[in-house]
């Protein structure tokens, strides 16, 4: 992979993806993520832009003065990737937000990924200002004074350290975007005053007091945690954030909209409601007596008025059984969706208690916070590095049903409990949170809900709510457009983007396995991603970065090998604005058309042009063919068995750069669906060919013959794989066997066509259509459940005419892991057709047999063969069905029937029918030549 480098705004590096190997002798042995990654930090500071930033313990260079020390602050795992961290220091102050992190391979401990938030030159404006002491108390006067404003309930403030801070007029206050909150116009903070300090400038490095204290937000909200960051001569308050997030949400299992589309509210009585309901195990729950809703990752507790008990139960065995329209039924919501959040994280291989390290569990949720309010929070700790609590408010002012009952505001809650551990804020930077894309995500599948892209239907039944995962470029919805902002338009930016990539890896599938498959995935990706976080941003490539290196640094995920989708991750950003010049911070937000492609991006085209929408059918990739001969010939013919057959491979170039050394590599694999790669796939005999030069933008061009000799007639499996410098291939990149259709239609590179062989008589052509033969092959280490789905054209079906499964288990049956089975298919005769029948089904193209393959309810393969008959015309003059062999046949030609050669003569449909039917010709074995049938099992 060719090293990518994102800067900020300042042109310092903020993400680097694929750093080049690293140019230092090494005298340690790399043994550990901390040896491995002052390794990395040494090689990479130039490429970092930090050579004025010496690593901790090293001596101070001569005349360096006070340089900016970069220090080890943490080291964690994030499902299998080493992150080692560090800390900007300068005067023995932190950077305010100045982090580091070294991205690693758990396994090799080779680097995948750098961001960095660490400045590249610090000049203090003023140093005198540096102070003595530790804590110190901070009176409520004071405080006033500072801020300008008085805000409700303010208590405890204090000065707990100073830190230096990069000024950012634009960021001196959060537009905390309360009017996305539901329930109508929100929280109106007041503004700080003008800054007097003298010479304040964007860029420019101030010694602040950081200051800590308790206020509400509003009269009637509760306390939250607050952080201002003080410059302390002039008293002005650089920096101010309410350690708090704010969104929407809903719940049962699944709110009644996902569960089936009713157009019900939370206004609708228990004889409405009640139905939806679903008796689900509480998990975790510490036993006791009577029973709390108390357990290991939640508690249920009374954190503000208005009171409301917590339900209780005689013993660990009773059952928390409810009526809809009850406090005692939102409160059982609450633990069950909380504790569902960080279930589902330890179910994907995380470890909680490291991810949230600094989150103190049990998290306590109050179900009924917030007075009236129609709201949630996700409140962060006193220091603004883990989450506090989880507040949830009514569904509809003055119902009893609360919030809480939403699954999808848990998983928007939730989006903020992942940043404040990881990035000590509850936004990105350049997103209010990943909460919407959770939110959306993991209830599309399987969803009646009537309006797919509404994020949050249940919650916003009756209400004004208008939060979407659909927004469109043309809307101003795009990156960096006019509707972005860093706040809830941001929001529906990413869960646009994030929902564009689920749909492509499996969420538009009609198969329910498949679409679970794809939000797991997704979800996951957005768990590690965030985990790889060192700091917010308002660079939204960052952020791709690390989705990717989340991808290629997977080894597996519930039994899939990672580094699969990192270009499909791309693309989707690519799709809603990003990679291009105006998309970007301090530009003005007017992008209003997608992004650019890489600068180099070579594909074979399955009839997506290079892109990523979802494709079931990935095995008829028209843009690779075959010819019997190697005559470079654009049309395809079935190769026949036996002989030497040769492939041809169109590569295009959707960059914005000249494609240098692009070349193809070819494989072929034995009959069958559930292949997996590399283990069943053998290179072609000719296993590679270059282009003769570079590939320009938008140009094509065509590599071939690839040699290879078919063996089984009916079926076989073609694959190539394009490379090029700075695009290669997603095999590169895979960490292990991985099934086909987890790997061709996720990486436009890979093209695969199966097609069907064919021996060069017309008998035998005629007995593949009527007893056919595939393999099935489970590509994975544990049994699977086959389903085998056989359609016909639709005017055979209409005639009568079956293909049924005539083999052991029938088209439903078990295979062990990594099991093969022979499946045979018989077709069975129905009513007569007429040549014009057959040619309006043709034009109508109605004109397919298909087969596919499902493993566990979710498609792995399979085959399309396109029936052309031609009767009128020999279109391939010259090839083995004509009077001389090929070259490279056999010598045994021409092949003979049992009673005499084949001679020329088109047949009638009758004797085509009579045939299909197995059935003699008129006159008993009487001889056709090379009818042009050609019952031609194309692929399509």
């Amino acid at each position: 992979m060719a090293e990518t480098v994102v800067r900020n705004e300042y042109g310092e590096v903020v993400f680097v993806q694929g750093p080049e190997a690293s140019t230092l002798e090494s005298a340690t042995t790399l043994s550990t993520p901390q040896l491995a990654a002052e390794h990395y930090m040494k090689s990479l500071q130039g490429t970092l832009g930090l050579a004025g930033t010496r690593l901790a313990g090293e001596p101070v260079p001569e005349g360096a003065g006070d340089s900016p020390v970069a220090e080890f602050q943490s080291e964690k795992d994030i499902a299998g990737t080493k992150v080692v961290v560090y800390r900007q220091t300068v005067l023995g102050l932190d950077v305010f937000g100045a982090r580091l992190g070294m991205q690693m391979n758990g396994d090799s401990l080779a680097l995948e990924s750098v961001q960095s938030s660490m400045h590249a030159e610090i000049r203090v404006e003023n140093p005198s200002a540096l102070a003595e002491g530790g804590p110190r108390k901070v009176s409520r006067a004071a405080l006033i004074k500072m801020l300008g404003f008085e805000l409700p309930d303010m208590d405890n403030a204090r000065i707990e350290r100073q830190v230096v801070l990069r000024y950012e007029p634009d960021e001196r206050e959060e537009a905390h975007d309360h009017e996305g909150c539901i329930g109508g116009p929100g929280v109106e903070l007041p503004h700080l005053p003008a800054p007097r300090l003298k010479g304040l400038a964007k860029g420019k490095h101030y010694i602040c007091d950081e200051v800590l204290f308790q206020a509400a937000m509003a009269k009637g909200q509760p306390q939250v945690n607050w952080r201002a960051l003080v410059e302390p001569k002039s008293g002005d308050v650089l920096y101010l954030r309410a350690l708090v997030a704010c969104a929407t949400g809903l719940v049962f299992d699944r709110d009644p909209q996902t569960q089936t589309g009713a157009a019900v509210t939370a206004a609708s009585p228990n004889a409405v409601l009640n139905p939806f309901r679903s008796s689900r195990t509480l998990a975790g729950l510490t036993p006791a007596a009577p029973q709390p809703l108390a357990g290991t990752y939640v508690r249920i507790a009374e954190l503000q008025a208005p009171v409301q008990a917590s339900p209780t139960v005689p013993n660990n065995s009773g059952a928390f059984n409810f009526d809809a329209q009850t406090e005692e039924f939102t409160a059982t919501n609450c633990y069950y969706h909380n504790d569902r959040l960080f279930r589902t994280m330890e179910d994907f291989g995380f470890n909680v208690a490291t991810y949230f390290d600094g989150t103190t569990f049990p998290v306590p949720c109050d179900f009924r916070a917030l007075g009236d309010g129609v709201n949630a929070m996700a409140p962060g700790n006193a220091m603004g590095n883990g989450l506090r609590e989880f507040l949830y408010g009514k569904m509809i002012a003055g119902r009893t049903i609360g919030i809480a009952t939403d699954n999808r505001v848990a998983w928007h809650e939730f989006g903020h409990a992942l940043l404040w551990d990881h990035v000590n804020s509850p936004n990105f930077g350049f997103a209010h949170s990943a909460g919407d894309t959770l939110a959306a995500v993991l209830n599309d599948p399987g969803s009646q809900a009537a309006d797919r892209f509404m994020t949050f239907p249940w919650t916003g039944a009756g209400l004004n709510i208008d939060r979407r995962h659909d927004r469109a470029i043309a809307d101003g919805w795009a990156w960096f457009g006019p509707r972005w902002n860093t706040q809830y338009g941001g929001e529906q930016v990413l869960s646009t983007t994030l929902f564009r990539f689920y749909r492509a890896i499996g969420g538009d599938s009609p198969h329910l396995p498949t679409q679970r498959r794809a939000a797991e995935v997704t979800a996951f990706l957005i768990f590690k991603a965030i985990g790889l976080m060192t700091a917010t941003t308002p660079i939204p490539e960052v952020f791709v970065g690390n989705l990717q290196t989340a991808d290629r640094t997977t080894s597996a995920f519930k039994g899939i090998p990672g580094g699969a989708l990192h270009k499909v991750i791309r693309w989707a950003f690519e799709k809603q604005g990003l990679f291009q010049p105006g998309a970007a911070p301090g530009q003005p937000q007017t992008v209003n058309r997608e992004g650019n492609p890489p600068d180099v991006d070579v594909y074979i085209d399955d009839g997506r042009g290079g892109e990523y929408t979802y494709l079931a059918n990935h095995w008829s990739c028209q843009d690779m063919w075959c010819r019997r001969r190697p005559d470079g010939g654009l049309t395809h013919q079935n190769p026949l068995v036996g002989f030497r057959s040769y492939m041809y491979v169109r590569v295009k170039n959707r960059g914005l750069q000249p494609a240098q050394n692009v070349r193809v590599d070819a494989y072929h694999a034995l009959p069958g669906s559930g292949l997996a790669f590399p283990d069943d796939w053998a290179p072609m005999d000719t296993p590679t060919l270059s282009a003769p030069g570079p590939l320009a933008p938008g140009a094509s061009v065509i590599l071939g013959p690839f040699r290879f000799v078919p063996t089984v007639v009916g079926h076989e499996c073609l694959m190539a794989i394009a490379h090029a410098t700075g695009d290669p291939g997603n095999d590169t990149t895979i960490q292990g066997t991985i099934p086909e259709h987890r790997f061709v239609p996720f990486d436009n590179n890979i093209g695969q066509r199966n097609v069907s062989p064919v021996r060069p008589t017309l008998f035998d052509i005629i007995r593949l259509f009527r007893r056919h033969v595939i393999w099935i092959r489970n590509p994975f280490k544990k049994p699977v459940a086959v389903r085998v789905e056989v359609t016909l054209p639709k005017f055979l079906q209409k005639l009568g005419w079956r293909l049924a499964i005539r083999s052991a288990g029938g088209a439903k049956f078990e295979l062990g892991p990594r099991e093969t089975r022979k499946v045979m298919l018989v077709l069975t005769p129905g009513k007569d057709f007429d040549a014009d029948q057959l040619r309006q089904s043709i034009d109508r193209k109605d004109d397919e047999i298909q087969i596919r393959t499902l493993l566990d309810g979710e498609l792995s393969g399979g085959m399309t063969y396109k029936l052309d008959f031609r009767m009128d015309k020999d279109d391939d003059p010259g090839e083995p069905d004509d009077e001389d062999p090929p070259k490279d046949g056999p010598k045994d030609w021409p092949p003979k029937f049992p009673d005499r050669p084949v001679r020329t003569r088109k047949p009638t449909i009758e004797e085509i029918l009579r045939i299909l039917r197995g059935e003699a010709a008129e006159g008993g074995s009487r001889g056709i030549r090379t009818m042009r049938l050609e019952i031609d099992f194309d692929d399509g």
